[in-house]
């Protein structure tokens, strides 16, 4: 939504889990890539006529869940984590384009893709958000009904069911996009 909000004329939408694309489409009004199924550079340029995508923006951070494979080669070289959507970003941007990086990366990686940011003039943005800036302008668009915020929220549990709530997110399931939790 908030790329709709900042001028964006088209939104595709990436990941691997379809209940989350079709939340995607539903809400924010989106197209979308099944990461899982798809190349996604591949699509995006597809769709693009060989562009790339102006600004990608990877909301997942690393991820911890990884093959056997990645897995493997993860001990052999240390990396705690795979740096998929984020190494997906940099191949779908098209050059002297901008990738923003709001997911966590919590730990260093040594295959950082630096020379292809380097090729294609890339701009790399990240990092936590100064919300402290943003909040006066952000409340002012739910006050204005631009954004909604429970659109995307699929379970309210109470603060005694964290935990659980936290393994419903975390292990993809009953279709959890968001939990809310209520004191």
């Amino acid at each position: 939504k908030s790329a709709w909000l900042r001028g964006a004329r088209r939104v595709i939408g990436v990941d691997i889990e379809p209940y989350r694309l079709q939340k995607a489409r539903e809400t924010a009004l989106s197209e979308t890539i099944n990461a899982a199924e798809e190349d996604v550079a591949e699509v995006v340029y597809g769709m693009t006529q060989g562009l790339g995508a102006d600004v990608c923006v990877d909301a997942v951070g690393m991820e911890a869940n990884r093959n056997t494979v990645e897995k493997t080669l993860g001990t052999l070289t240390g990396q705690v984590g795979s740096i998929k959507a984020l190494e997906n970003a940099f191949k779908c941007v098209r050059r002297g384009g901008t990738v923003t990086a709001v997911g966590v990366y919590a730990a260093n990686y040594n295959q950082f893709p630096l020379g292809r940011m380097f090729d294609k003039g890339l701009t790399f943005k990240c990092g936590q958000a100064p919300v402290h800036e943003y909040i006066d302008h952000l409340m002012e668009l739910v006050r204005d009904q631009k954004v909604r915020l429970d659109d995307i929220i699929t379970h309210r549990l109470p603060l005694s069911q964290a935990v659980h709530g936290y393994e419903i997110f975390n292990k993809k399931e009953d279709n959890c996009v968001k939990v809310v939790l209520q004191p």
